[in-house]
């Protein structure tokens, strides 16, 4: 457990921790939504592990560094709440709570309900199908040509779980599906955007063709019109559904069922479009990762194990979620009063955990700003050290699919750099990581491409 330094139950005399200073009106607000990552790396340097911040008419308290990150690992759920940052998202999918704003029991028994869908297990056993469907996928990736990324990402990971947890393309629903994540979570999550955006018909359409979408993948299975041989999470719901004292309601049951085509192409799709554009910036890294994927298809379709047994491909992957981390923080609300590091946090306070920070903090990862893959490889293993390495977030709110997603990261990439060479447009280019929501490389990052 932490040291009754760091974290404490008792408030009284207590001081409110220090507030960053920020410009009249706009207080670091700009700052915020330019680099929040580098912002909050910058203030736990000059300041420490605790501050609060204003942005315009909204302040928050930021906890950050390894400690914040055992904090919320050891005892988070008895002060912190993630309820009230998605009840509007939620009201968004037509229901009152999602697992990501519930708390409690009713949070872990719909956890373990989702976990086998997003588990790694339900992908280990797909890699066939999955690669056919990135062959189909990229066919006409036949001759030199310009690519945006992230876009392609997307498309090709939607697809992906898709089938995989919905055996249901999202085909045409694909731009609906897109649209309707980026801006129901940057309105009603994270509230860089106007609220006004919600009530726009291309929203209102893309809301509604995404939960029809959920409906259609229901029906499919209720006919029985399905190609894969083991249950999946469409097939988990229906058999709730039939349960007299089911988890879901029908409306929840379609709200859970939008899942699979929303969990990757805000995190993995991220991820992966980090990942080639830290290859293409570094030769010798690319050489080494080319040179695994290549030995890995040379006997055909790889299987699980032997994907994990590329070294230089896990540890690039791995590096990526280090320095383009797919939940660079997340946000709770405090339910009950403590003191962290000597300073007051009070109920209902808007709390900001940066759980990231340490990824950039020498003492934990020497030259933070080196791409360096061989620093999860014993004995180094730097990211095994207490609180250090958070890509996917902490707390009980860890991504239920993080398993799922570093498989499909590492397939993914392995796939792609085995049939495709890449490279950059100008040699010069530098990627400018925005927040939409979360850390993104934009739709302006492109490539050449063309089959090896």
């Amino acid at each position: 457990m932490l040291d009754p330094v760091v974290w404490s139950r008792e408030v009284d005399n207590a001081p409110l921790p220090p507030l960053v200073k920020g410009i009249p009106f706009l207080g670091s607000a700009l700052e915020l939504g330019s680099d929040s990552l580098g912002f909050f790396v910058k203030q736990y340097h000059e300041i420490g592990p605790i501050f609060r911040v204003r942005a315009a008419d909204r302040q928050y308290t930021v906890l950050a560094g390894t400690e914040a990150n055992q904090f919320v690992n050891q005892v988070g759920t008895e002060f912190l709440s993630s309820k009230e940052f998605w009840q509007e998202f939620s009201q968004e999918l037509g229901v009152k709570d999602l697992l990501v704003g519930l708390e409690g029991e009713a949070h872990q028994r719909q956890r373990r309900f989702l976990q086998p869908s997003y588990s790694r297990n339900a992908i280990i056993h797909a890699f066939p199908e999955i690669i056919q469907l990135m062959g189909n996928l990229t066919a006409d990736l036949r001759s030199p040509q310009r690519l945006q990324v992230l876009p392609f990402m997307q498309k090709l990971i939607c697809e992906q779980l898709g089938m995989l947890l919905a055996d249901c393309s999202p085909a045409e629903y694909h731009s609906d599906v897109v649209k309707f994540l980026q801006t129901a979570l940057n309105v009603t999550v994270v509230k860089q955007w106007p609220a006004f955006l919600l009530w726009q018909p291309s929203y209102k359409r893309a809301k509604q063709r995404t939960l029809e979408l959920a409906r259609l993948a229901i029906a499919k299975h209720r006919k029985g019109n399905l190609n894969h041989a083991k249950p999946n999470l469409i097939d988990d719901l229906i058999a709730d559904s039939k349960q007299q004292q089911r988890l879901f309601s029908e409306t929840e049951m379609v709200a859970a069922a939008v899942g699979p085509y929303l969990a990757g192409i805000d995190t993995v799709a991220n991820t992966c479009s980090f990942m080639l554009y830290a290859l293409l910036k570094s030769p010798n890294t690319l050489a080494r990762v080319q040179q695994e994927v290549d030995l890995l298809f040379r006997e055909g379709i790889p299987t699980a194990e032997q994907l994990r047994g590329l070294s230089a491909l896990h540890g690039t992957a791995m590096e990526t979620l280090r320095m383009y981390p797919a939940a660079p923080a997340i946000q709770r609300h405090v339910i009950a009063d403590f003191t962290f590091k000597g300073y007051r946090v009070e109920k209902g306070t808007h709390l900001i955990l940066a759980t990231t920070v340490p990824h950039f903090l020498p003492q934990l990862f020497p030259n933070p700003c080196d791409f360096d893959i061989d620093r999860f490889q014993p004995p180094r293993s730097e990211h095994k050290q207490s609180g250090a390495f958070a890509p996917f977030g902490a707390g009980a709110h860890l991504c239920l699919g993080q398993g799922l997603a570093e498989v499909q990261i590492m397939l993914i990439m392995a796939t792609l750099l085995h049939w495709f060479e890449f490279s950059l447009e100008s040699p010069n280019y530098t990627v400018k990581p925005i927040n939409n929501p979360t850390l993104s490389p934009g739709n302006k990052f492109s490539v050449c491409v063309q089959r090896r």
